[in-house]
C-alpha cells in the first residue's frame, strides 16, 4: 500500500532511515560569499551515500516495499536514481533492474551496474524509458520505484530539511535543483509545513518552460530539455509533486542556462573546492545571477556529485 504524501509519513520516513544515511554537512566559502554578497551555505548531498540526494527516497522506498513483500525493484533512470535505488536494494537483500537511456553518462551506468543491478538499456525518450520499465515489472514480478512520482520516494526526501533546521536554524530560504520535481516538492512541502515563513525556490534549466506548464499545462512536443545538467532533462514534472510545486513555489521559480550553471560550477570546484555535478550547480546559478532581494541567508542545496570525467563541461 502506497503511502500519503503527509507531515507524518515524512516523519516516519525520518526515523526509518536515521542511521542508514549520512547526516550530510554544512559548507560555506568566503569567497562565494563575497561573490554574491550573502553568508551562504551549502547543504552537501553531492557526499550522501551514492553521491546524490536520491539515497534518501530510494531507501525509503525499498525499505517500504520490502516490508510489502517486494520480490525485487525497478526504475527507469538517467543515472542518479537508477544507482541509489540499486544501492538501496542491495542493502534490503532485494534484487534490482534499472532501465537506463542509451545517452546516460558510462560513469553512472558503470555505477548502478558496480551494486550488482541488471542495466537494461532504452532509447533517450521518457516513453521509452517508462514501457521498458513496466514490461519489465511484469515480466520480473517486481515493485516499480519511480524515480520521482512516489510518495515514498518524495517523504523520504523530506528528511533533508530536518537537517538542514537542525544545522542551521537561521536559514531564510532554500534553493533547489529541479527534474522531475521529486526531491523539490518533498522540500517545499516539508518548509511549508514547518517553517512556513522559509521561502523554496526552485531553479529549473533553460527549455523546461515549467511556467508555461503551470499556468497553461502544456508543454513542447519533445519530452527531454537539452541541457549539460544530465539529471534534469526530464521535460515534464510528477503529478504528485505539480500541485506541491504549484502551491508553495510557482512565484519563486528561476530559470538558468548552460553558460551560468558552468560559471557556478567552476565557483564550486575552485573555491568551495567540491566536485559536484552540472545539475547540483543549478541552485547556486540561480542565486549568482538571479539573486532575489528577500533572500539573506540562503541555503543552497548541493544534489549531486556523479560527475564523468571523460564529458566535463
Amino acid at each position: 500500500m502506497k503511502a500519503e504524501i503527509g507531515l507524518e509519513e515524512m516523519e516516519k520516513a525520518y526515523e526509518r532511515l536515521e542511521g542508514k544515511i549520512h547526516r550530510t554537512p554544512i559548507m560555506e566559502s568566503s569567497l562565494i560569499d563575497q561573490v554574491i554578497g550573502l553568508p551562504v551555505k551549502f547543504k552537501c548531498e553531492h557526499l550522501q551515500k551514492t553521491g546524490s540526494f536520491k539515497s534518501r527516497g530510494a531507501l525509503n522506498s525499498t525499505l517500504r516495499a520490502k516490508e510489502a513483500g517486494a520480490k525485487g525493484v525497478i526504475t527507469h533512470s538517467s543515472g542518479n536514481h537508477g544507482q541509489a535505488l540499486a544501492w538501496a536494494a542491495k542493502s534490503c537483500g532485494l534484487p534490482c533492474t534499472v532501465v537506463v537511456p542509451e545517452n546516460a553518462p558510462p560513469s553512472k551506468r558503470e555505477a548502478i551496474a558496480a551494486y550488482d543491478a541488471d542495466v537494461r538499456l532504452c532509447q533517450p525518450t521518457v516513453k521509452a524509458r517508462e514501457e521498458d520499465c513496466q514490461r519489465l515489472s511484469k515480466e520480473l514480478g517486481y515493485t516499480v520505484v519511480e524515480p520521482f512520482n512516489e510518495p515514498d520516494m518524495i517523504n523520504g526526501h523530506a528528511s533533508i530539511v530536518k537537517e538542514i533546521f537542525e544545522q542551521e536554524p537561521e536559514t531564510d530560504s532554500i534553493f533547489v535543483s529541479l527534474g522531475g520535481g521529486g526531491f523539490a516538492s518533498a522540500i517545499a512541502y516539508y518548509t511549508a509545513k514547518t517553517h512556513p515563513d522559509v521561502k523554496v525556490f526552485v531553479v529549473e534549466p533553460q527549455g523546461k518552460f515549467l511556467k508555461q506548464y503551470l499556468d497553461e499545462g502544456t508543454l513542447p512536443e519533445n519530452d527531454v530539455v537539452n541541457t549539460i545538467a544530465d539529471g534534469v532533462r526530464v521535460l515534464r514534472i510528477g503529478d504528485y509533486c505539480k500541485p506541491i510545486i504549484e502551491a508553495h513555489c510557482k512565484d519563486n521559480l528561476i530559470t538558468v542556462n548552460d553558460d551560468e550553471i558552468r560559471e557556478a560550477m567552476r565557483l564550486v570546484w575552485t573555491r568551495l573546492k567540491q566536485r559536484v555535478e552540472p545539475t547540483a550547480c543549478m541552485a547556486l546559478a540561480a542565486l549568482l545571477h538571479y539573486k532575489p532581494s528577500t533572500v539573506h541567508r540562503p541555503m543552497v542545496i548541493l544534489c549531486g556529485g556523479n560527475v564523468d570525467l571523460n564529458f566535463l563541461p
